[in-house]
């Protein structure tokens, strides 16, 4: 008995030592803590400007058999839950073709290029209530596939995203998720180049998305005059945006356009939207970097009266019917402009960086939206 006993502790060591062998990789930790002084606009209330974060991350890489690698990584939110921000999987297939899982990085699909051009620190939207049109919807959301080919040296690459349920939560292992009511989504992104060097980079790629809600006005059979009943999306909403970079030594370049239609029924919804942004950054070595850009976001509602009063309307009195005179085109769209600077100054681990970005048009009622936002931020990374 003790003999027998004995082989099988010895048995289920052996099988330990090669279950661990296996699954043998490195596992790193990382942190982040970031003390900033923000400051708005003078109309604006903002109490205590000084703000903390703190984060930690944990990740692991390993080599599979046969060729390629995986990696993963999870990020914990310094709150005083201290709750799971975001995590992610990724299967390595020889270096070529990707397979990954993400849980909230937003790395991956077109929500990694939802805005490309460079910056020393933040975006030029960074700070406001309504930032800038961008594509990442669908990637941006928690648990997103992700596929992707890239071609060496020249780097053209291609991906898609698939996600079953948008704005859902983390879901646990053996856990299921509920019923947000946003169906599913997909996005594409293609680099045509995507080539760097030590002193000259160049990219030029697009991105398309569409999201598949569960129900829509059109699913519901309404016709158009019945469309602002639906309490829904028109359609399948859908973006597309097609960017360039390039990096000549010390200087970057680049500019985005994108385009958006959201498919909102409501007579104050938006029909569609237009963004063109661009910007310069200057980099010094691992040291210093100096940035600026500008954008300009064109909104077109589909109410071209919104905001007028009775008078644009009356019945008439021949038909009896109600007539409508439409507003001047000023009434149909919006231009919302956004400017910014941004620099960052790093010393081995530690980071000094600041950003100071301007809006204007911002939404209807611009009077309660910050028309400026000024950050310093000290950051401590190990």
């Amino acid at each position: 008995m003790n003999k027998l006993k004995t082989i099988g502790i010895s048995a289920l060591a052996g099988t330990l030592v090669s279950l661990s062998a296996a699954q043998a990789g490195g596992v790193s930790v990382s942190g982040s803590w970031e003390l900033s002084y923000t400051n708005l606009n003078k109309e604006k209330v903002t109490g205590n400007k000084i703000g903390m974060n703190k984060n930690i991350s944990f990740g692991a890489s390993g080599d599979i058999s046969d060729g390629g690698g995986v990696t993963w990584s999870s990020t914990i939110g310094g709150s005083d839950a201290m709750g799971l921000s975001s995590a992610s999987l990724a299967i390595n297939m020889g270096g070529i073709a990707t397979l990954s899982y993400d849980s909230g990085t937003g790395g991956y699909g077109a929500n990694a290029v939802d805005n490309v051009v460079p910056t020393a620190w933040e975006e030029i939207d960074y700070g406001f209530d309504t930032g800038l049109t961008d594509v990442g919807r669908v990637s941006g959301s928690k648990g997103v596939a992700t596929f992707s080919v890239n071609a060496p040296v020249a780097g053209t690459g291609f991906s898609i995203s698939y996600v079953n349920r948008m704005r859902g939560g983390h879901i646990s292992d053996g856990a299921t998720g509920g019923d947000t009511g946003s169906g599913s989504g997909v996005d594409v992104v293609v680099d045509f180049i995507n080539y760097k060097s030590a002193h000259f980079d160049l990219r030029y790629g697009l991105a398309v998305e569409t999201e598949m809600p569960e129900v829509t006005c059109h699913q519901q059979s309404r016709v158009a005059s019945d469309m602002h009943a639906c309490l829904g999306p028109k359609d399948n909403p859908y973006a597309g945006t097609m960017y360039f970079t390039t990096q000549l030594g010390p200087l970057h370049l680049g500019t985005q356009a994108t385009f958006k239609n959201p498919q909102e029924s409501a007579d104050s919804g938006i029909l569609n939207k237009r963004t063109i942004v661009a910007g310069g950054a200057l980099v010094f070595g691992d040291t210093l970097s100096l940035s600026y850009g500008e954008a300009w976001d064109k909104y077109r509602y589909n109410d071209r009266n919104r905001g007028r009063n009775a008078e644009l309307g009356g019945v008439d009195a021949g038909s009896g019917k109600f007539h409508e005179r439409l507003g001047p085109e000023e009434y149909e769209y919006q231009t919302v402009r956004f400017r910014g600077y941004s620099a960052a100054l790093n010393i081995g681990p530690v980071a000094l960086k600041g950003v100071r970005n301007y809006v204007s048009g911002a939404g209807e009622n611009a009077s309660s939206q910050s028309k400026h936002h000024s950050e310093l931020n000290l950051s401590i990374a190990f």
